[in-house]
């Protein structure tokens, strides 16, 4: 090879090592802790995307959903969490905490300083009893480090009876059905925790555990319900809270790591989790591994053109997308199957508008197991959830959106799925009805649905006035019937893909069943007609407002009348026409997002913004998105908006960053304003989605035009079959609005045969 050839060779050599590098460092603009303040709830600990051991600190009074509450005292670090969630907490079972001096169990907590955290990593500085505090993770075992500063007796404990959510209100809290301890040698602790409830107001799961330590323990002892007995090597279960611990003398300058191992299965499966797993004592190189699972699956969407901040938000974000569900794959107390299984749906209800669409684009594999996993629940317990935790379905909080996981499976050409079976299952919640507690699966109210054309409203009358009335809702009823019209034109897009025609036209009809609750009389704003509560009798609710929103056993789930009069996002032109039409639309929407009725924190608003495209304004989707986005959104601990429910509102800030957002159940995107120059994404089997921005500012925010592939695109959306084998996306950016996106309108249910 001659001189110049071998220049050229370590120059190539060089670039490569230098994009290698590149592509090993994302995991350095995650931060843990965005949205640990505020209203996020994310949970800051170590895991790995997916993980079923979830090990960070539980603190203050143990209510939080993620157990980490920010400047509060660390009661210890537990295995199990979820992330982003509201409600009554779950989880935070098999807890671990060192401390200093004499076993006191009454004074373990401690105060903590310089808390880190990041990827597959966290560490604390106990204050109190002046230990160092680490622990990184593998998929089903926990891997703790604790570095003792003190040269007195120093100890671990493991509290099998600790659990979050303890006394929570409105009967969401967790209970303890059991607990039991065994020390089987000096190095080694194994037992279980037994609890119910939480949020979804779960059955009883139970979470086996193996605890081994790398140091002999120089004494130990156990507890229940507070009593400690020194010397003693077992508690068994009487339904009471039960724990060990083991103490270490001449411990000064001393570490003592400890392997936990969990499992929904048997404290055998445990141990064996560990020796599969984390077979060695190697804290740093397990720490490597879990930086390297992160950094795999972090880029599969690189981003050029961002600033320090930008990059912090983004893969803080799509980090967060990877924490939930949890992958419980051979770790299925109920049933013994072939088929993946995954829990921790929490829930579908919030993840179908933008999580799943997302990872259906960067992890396809991993999406088709999770719809595989759907299928596979259906078969053995009769539906298919639209929450679940602990291994128990519930709760139901609008339609049967899994319907919507599904259809946009089968609509974006996902493999390895048994479509037939899952359609079967997205057939039964929508005829058959889930009887006894209708919050738990399916459709609660479907035979009045599928009678009236909704779910109605009932009177009763007040018992101190017989001839005055106050309305009793049916539970959601406004929410539900909104929510099962969109689910029924999934199942239509399914059916007419399949060849099903009967199917397909009896579903397309049912899609407009929102059209039954619509009242063009009610004004407010200078904006006519809402969705409102009707009785079965087909009379209006008099007594009831635009503004009145609520939760359970209210018309409306976590909305009101503003939010979810736009929420039609299968029939958009009947919407526009039922408005008044364009220029009535484009008013009303302009008076919902002036006037503060838009709420970024709340799901059934994701995709209100891109209805502006529908009415041939894509730029002022470009606008106020950009606007929720700089308001909204940053990389402070409270820079995300609400509850990120299993990273869905980090999933919402994803798309709208990269310049595209989808109408979920269905195979369409509509077009956003991107905020970097070039976005790469990688569709698996070599397929990748390229997005050019030409042109680009912060001032050029709207779309002068755009191609796919070089190819002309006069309209503001495109079909996933448009990017399916990979794409090349350009936006050609300008500083005022342009009629792009004036014609050519994205379809709505009408539009198809």
């Amino acid at each position: 090879m001659s001189k110049n050839g071998i220049l050229v060779l370590i120059f190539l050599m060089v670039v490569h090592m230098v994009q290698a590098q590149a592509d090993t460092n994302l995991f350095q603009f995650v931060d843990p802790f965005i949205g640990t303040k505020g209203d996020g709830n994310t949970f800051p600990g170590a895991s790995l995307p997916y993980g079923m051991v979830k090990l960070g600190p539980d603190c203050g009074n143990k209510r939080s959903n993620s157990g980490y509450i920010p400047d509060e005292i660390i009661h210890g670090f537990s295995h199990t969490h979820v992330s982003g969630t509201g409600g009554g907490a779950k989880y935070g079972n098999i807890l671990v905490m060192p401390f200093t001096g004499p076993f006191d169990l009454s004074n373990i907590s401690s105060e903590s300083d310089s808390v880190t955290a990041s990827p597959g990593y966290f560490s604390a500085e106990l204050k109190t009893s002046n230990i160092k505090a680490e622990m990184t993770v593998s998929h089903s075992v926990g891997f703790h480090k604790y570095s003792f500063n003190e040269n007195i007796e120093n100890g671990i404990l493991i509290d099998a009876g600790s659990f979050l959510g303890e006394n929570h209100c409105c009967g969401e809290a967790q209970y303890l059905i059991g607990s039991e301890i065994r020390i089987i040698s000096d190095t080694q602790i194994e037992g279980y925790s037994k609890v119910r409830g939480g949020w979804n107001k779960g059955a009883e799961y139970t979470v086996f555990f193996t605890a081994l330590f790398d140091t002999p323990a120089d004494n130990f002892g156990v507890w229940k319900n507070g009593k400690v007995k020194m010397g003693e090597k077992t508690m068994h279960d009487s339904g009471e809270k039960t724990g060990a611990y083991f103490t270490y003398k001449n411990t000064e300058s001393k570490t003592v790591k400890v392997k936990v191992g969990i499992s929904y299965i048997s404290t055998g499966k445990s141990l064996e989790n560990i020796k599969k797993e984390i077979p060695h004592w190697n804290f740093d190189k397990t720490h490597q591994k879990a930086v390297e699972k992160w950094n795999d699956v972090l880029n599969n969407i690189k981003i050029e053109g961002a600033s320090k901040e930008q990059q912090t938000i983004f893969y803080t974000a799509l980090y967060h997308t990877m924490l939930m569900p949890t992958d419980r794959t051979d770790e299925n107390p109920k049933w013994t199957s072939d088929e993946p299984y995954y829990d921790d749906y929490y829930a579908i209800w919030d993840t179908f508008r933008a999580t799943n669409p997302l990872l259906t684009l960067i992890q396809p594999e991993r999406e088709a197991d999770i719809v595989r996993s759907l299928i596979d629940i259906y078969k053995y317990e009769g539906y298919m959830p639209d929450s679940r935790s602990g291994n128990s379905s519930g709760r139901t909080q609008g339609g049967s959106n899994c319907d919507m996981v599904v259809a946009e499976a089968y609509l974006k050409g996902l493999k390895g799925i048994d479509f037939e079976k899952a359609y079967e299952a997205m057939v039964k919640n929508a005829e058959i009805p889930p009887g006894g507690n209708q919050q738990k699966v399916g459709r609660g109210g479907i035979n009045q649905y599928i009678e009236l054309g909704y779910v109605p409203a009932e009177y009763e009358p007040q018992q101190d006035s017989p001839t005055l009335h106050t309305p009793k809702l049916y539970d959601r009823a406004g929410t539900r019937t909104l929510e099962y019209s969109a689910n029924d034109w999934a199942i239509a897009l399914m059916a007419r893909g399949m060849g099903k025609t009967d199917d397909y036209l009896k579903y397309k009809k049912r899609a407009s069943n929102w059209a039954n609750l619509w009242n063009g009389q009610i004004n407010s704003q200078g904006v006519s007609g809402f969705i409102w509560p009707k009785t079965k009798m087909g009379k209006w609710v008099k007594d009831y407002s635009v503004t009145k929103a609520g939760s359970w056993g209210n018309f409306f789930y976590e909305a009101n009348a503003w939010e979810y009069s736009l929420y039609v996002p299968h029939d958009v032109k009947s919407l526009i026409d039922f408005c008044g039409g364009r220029d009535s639309f484009i008013s009303r929407l302009d008076v919902f997002f002036t006037n503060g009725h838009f709420q970024v924190s709340n799901e059934p608003s994701f995709f209100t913004p891109c209805l502006y495209a529908y009415a041939g304004r894509q730029d002022k989707t470009n606008s106020t998105i950009r606007s929720i986005i700089k308001n909204n959104y940053s990389a402070a601990q409270d820079g995300i908006p609400g509850n990120d429910d299993a990273g869905s509102m980090s999933a919402w800030v994803i798309f709208n960053l990269i310049g595209f957002f989808p109408n979920a159940g269905q195979d369409v995107y509509i077009l956003t304003s991107p905020h970097f120059e070039r976005v790469s994404l990688n569709m698996g089997e070599n397929k990748v989605l390229k997005i050019i921005t030409h042109n680009y500012s912060n001032k050029n925010i709207y779309i002068e035009k755009a191609t796919i592939n070089g190819n002309a695109l006069d309209q503001s959306w495109f079909k996933h079959d448009d990017i399916k084998d990979g794409a090349t996306i350009e936006f050609f950016m300008a500083d005022i609005p342009s009629d792009f996106g004036k014609e050519n309108l994205p379809p709505s249910l009408n539009d198809y045969e």
